[in-house]
Formats: structure tokens, C-alpha cells, sequence
């Protein structure tokens, strides 16, 4: 039985009126915790996240202990500051869809954050019968041997080459080979993409991080959904499991991600090719029937235009996924679905969702066989609240489709923050994101400390 361990990382503020008032601090704290060595962290982090006023002069740093802390405050690689102007930012969340999930996704999160566990386990107990076994053997397939296994170093050499490039491992875990082929087969993939981004945004909003609105990115649309409690999370854990069950019985198909816009591609698609994706100004993505999509391939890349194929077994947010209409509109129908409570953009229509959208079953038959315009999507969520983008999942995929398609304003990249390390970043998995937190109260944006604290 998996016991929860305590946080091996911990987040340290500090703000003071004036540069020169937070230079003096943080030295100030750094001859404190040479003098108390044997102090727990811990207690020093929670001291300073709760009892000093937080001034706009602001500097957080990520460390494991007394000792790391000590180095940490004297590297000015590790140490976040920023000056928090007056006025308030709202944060959207983002949720991505498949492409870069990976098995032992937020191990960490699981391991130490009881709220992100606690919703893993009940999504999982939920769609065992569902799915005919336990998403957790899936995602975590060594959940009892590596329970007790040591988080990597903060400052460590951060990535896997080999991942990046998307190389086959060494594969010596006969049970993370099989788990992968396992999580790669679309039944398993969405739901747990689902589950993993719905506990994300549990643990998130836990800490005080609440979204002012959402966009996801195709299955990223109905964590949203549930969110906006336009479902219940039965519904849509429900909706979520037995639509890609729906999609699995279809025929085969692939994808090629293109460096042309909506209007050039156009020309392009036929009765074997659809729209898949409008990601950004010259990003946009193809599906259909394989040998179609390999024709097409190679007659772009032969005028030099670098296309890239999804690693995918379907064709989504095609035309060939119309077979699954009626048997979706069906379940859709069964549900009780209600008006969302925060505003989210719809992928159909690339901007806000409406009542009569949500709540009608045909938007979610459009949603499963039209293209997901994320591209208008962002724009449209951009220009109305300029708010933190926070990507509520695994990879920087979103935030960097984003970067291509709001504004050209230099201090947009500062705003645009994951939560997810990606599979091939070594970075553990708490750290990655108490950083991501850290980042987010440099901005303005205020933390439940008291709930930080408790949710441990």
C-alpha cells in the first residue's frame, strides 16, 4: 500500500520594499540558516510563505534542505526575482490533449501531494470497471517498487537525450515497455490524460490557483467541461472512456503536423484528408486515411516544407471519425449536462463556449469530427483577459503554440508557465512545479499558503 511521503522540496519567498531591502533579506536569511544547520526547512519555508507581507519586490528559490539552500541563495541561476506591478492578473488554465503523455507522469505529485493522489485514485477506482483494469498499473506500473525511489537533483543534468529525440530506450524495465505500448493505445490515452490534468487542476486550486477561464486542446476541452461543471466528474470520466473506446473500433489513420496556414491548406484536403488543427498563424495539422496522408507528406517535403507525423493511431478531428456520431450523441444524451460556471473556449467555434453549445450532445459530436481551432481560441482568450496562461498538464505544447499566436510583446513568455515536467526532462516533478508556483506569486497572483500547508 502506497503511504504518503513528506515534500523533499520545498518553496522559499521573500519580498521587501526596495531592491536593495531584498538583497539585504536574502542574505540575511542565508546567515540564519548557517547558523541553524539543523533547522528543518520545512518549518522555515512555511515561516516566511505565511507571516512576511509580500511587497513587490519579490524572489523565490526551490531547494531540498538547509544545506541545498545554502547553495541555492548564492546561484543566481536558481533564484527567481521579480518586481510585482499594482495591478491584479487572472490565471486561464490550459489543458493539452494526447501527444505528450508518458508513463510515470507527476510519479512525484502522486507520491507526496495527498489532494492530486486522492483524485488519481478516486478517477481510477471509477473507470476500473469502465476500462477492465486499473489506470494506475498503466501509469505507474512500478507504483510498490518505486515508492520509496529518491527524487533527482533540482540543479541536474535536465534531459534525456535519447527521449527528446524521440529514441527508443534502453529498455531494461520490461514494465515501462509495456506500460508505454499500453498508454499509447487511444482507449487507455485519453482517459488518462483526463484523469492526470483533472488532479493537476484539483492540486492547483487546492494552493489557491483558480482559473478565471480554460481552453483545452481536444480531450483538454472536457477536463474543462468538468471543471466548468458543465459535467459531473462521473460524466465525464464516463464520457471520456467509453468516446475513446468509440474511437478505437475505427479504422486506423494519421496525422502530419504542416508549416501552412488554414487557408493554404485547404487546397490540400479532399474526401481522404480533413482539417485536423489550426495551432497557430502558419501551424496547422492534417488527418485522414494513412496512405493519403503519406502521399501528402512526401509531396511537401519534397518542396521543402518540413512536415512532421504524429506518433497516433487515428485520425482525430477528421471525417473519419463520423462513424462515432450516432453512438456518442446517444451517450451524450444520457448525461445532465449544465452550463458552465467558468468560461471556457470551445475548440468547434475558437471562442467562448455558450449554454446552448454545452448542453447540446451535437456540440459534442462536432467536437469529436471538426477541427480544433485553438489558434482563434487563444487569441480570443488573450485579447479579453491578458491573463496568466498556466498549462494544467504534461509538456509546454500549448504555451508554445500560444507564444506563436498572441501578441508580439516581449514580456508575454514571462506569463506563459507549465506545470508538467515533459518525459524527457529529468527535472523531479515537485520542483518542477513548486518553481511553476513560485513564478506564479513573482506575478501577483496570490497563494492559499494556509491551504499550501495543508494539503501536505
Amino acid at each position: 500500500m502506497l503511504t504518503s511521503l513528506s515534500r523533499p522540496w520545498q518553496l522559499l519567498v521573500l519580498s521587501a520594499q526596495t531592491d536593495s531591502e531584498l538583497k539585504t533579506a536574502t542574505v540575511n536569511l542565508a546567515d540564519y540558516l548557517r547558523q541553524h544547520r539543523d533547522f528543518n526547512l520545512a518549518d522555515v519555508a512555511q515561516t516566511l510563505q505565511r507571516e512576511q507581507k509580500a511587497f513587490r519586490h519579490r524572489r523565490t528559490v526551490v531547494c531540498r534542505d538547509i544545506e541545498d539552500a545554502l547553495v541555492a541563495l548564492a546561484d543566481p541561476k536558481r533564484i527567481l526575482t521579480n518586481i510585482q506591478e499594482t495591478q491584479e492578473r487572472s490565471v486561464a488554465f490550459m489543458f493539452p490533449g494526447l501527444g505528450t503523455h508518458y508513463v510515470n507522469m507527476a510519479w512525484e505529485l502522486y507520491q507526496v501531494e495527498p489532494v492530486f493522489r486522492a483524485s488519481v485514485n478516486y478517477c481510477c477506482e471509477f473507470l476500473k470497471p469502465l476500462l477492465g483494469q486499473d489506470l494506475r498499473d498503466v501509469i505507474y506500473p512500478n507504483r510498490a517498487s518505486q515508492q520509496d525511489q529518491q527524487s533527482p537533483q533540482e540543479n541536474s543534468q535536465g534531459l534525456d537525450l535519447r527521449k527528446m529525440l524521440g529514441r527508443s530506450q534502453t529498455q531494461t524495465d520490461t514494465k515501462i515497455v509495456a506500460a508505454t505500448s499500453l498508454l499509447n493505445q487511444t482507449h487507455l490515452a485519453q482517459p488518462a490524460i483526463f484523469v492526470i490534468e483533472y488532479a493537476l487542476a484539483q492540486l492547483l486550486i487546492s494552493w489557491g490557483i483558480r482559473p478565471t477561464a480554460m481552453i483545452g486542446y481536444s480531450i483538454g476541452e472536457y477536463v474543462a467541461a468538468t471543471l466548468a461543471e458543465v459535467l459531473s466528474l462521473d460524466e465525464g470520466l464516463k464520457l471520456i472512456a467509453k468516446r475513446a473506446q468509440m474511437i478505437q473500433k475505427l479504422p486506423n489513420g494519421a496525422m502530419l503536423a504542416v508549416p501552412l496556414s488554414q487557408t493554404e491548406i485547404f487546397p490540400l484536403l479532399n474526401h481522404k484528408l480533413s482539417l485536423s488543427a489550426v495551432n497557430g498563424p502558419s501551424m496547422g495539422v492534417i488527418a485522414g486515411e494513412t496512405d493519403a496522408v503519406e502521399a501528402l507528406e512526401q509531396q511537401l517535403t519534397q518542396k521543402g516544407l518540413a512536415c512532421r507525423r504524429l506518433e497516433t493511431s487515428h485520425a482525430f478531428h477528421s471525417q473519419m471519425m463520423e462513424d462515432a456520431s450516432s453512438d456518442l450523441r446517444k451517450l451524450v444524451k444520457t448525461f445532465n449536462l449544465q452550463a458552465p460556471k467558468i468560461p471556457y473556449i470551445s475548440n468547434v467555434t475558437g471562442t467562448w463556449i455558450t449554454a446552448a453549445s454545452a448542453t447540446n450532445p451535437d456540440y459534442w459530436v462536432k467536437h469529436m469530427c471538426q477541427p480544433v481551432l485553438f489558434a482563434s481560441g487563444i487569441q480570443e482568450l488573450w485579447k479579453q483577459q491578458y491573463p496568466i496562461l498556466l498549462e494544467v498538464g504534461p509538456g509546454q505544447t500549448l504555451g508554445s503554440f500560444a507564444l506563436q499566436c498572441i501578441e508580439d510583446n516581449p514580456t508575454v513568455s514571462q506569463i506563459i508557465l507549465p506545470s508538467l515536467r515533459y518525459s524527457y526532462d529529468r527535472k523531479p516533478d515537485l520542483a518542477f512545479l513548486l518553481k511553476t508556483l513560485g513564478r506564479l506569486w513573482l506575478a501577483g497572483i496570490q497563494i492559499d499558503w494556509t491551504g499550501f500547508v495543508s494539503t501536505q
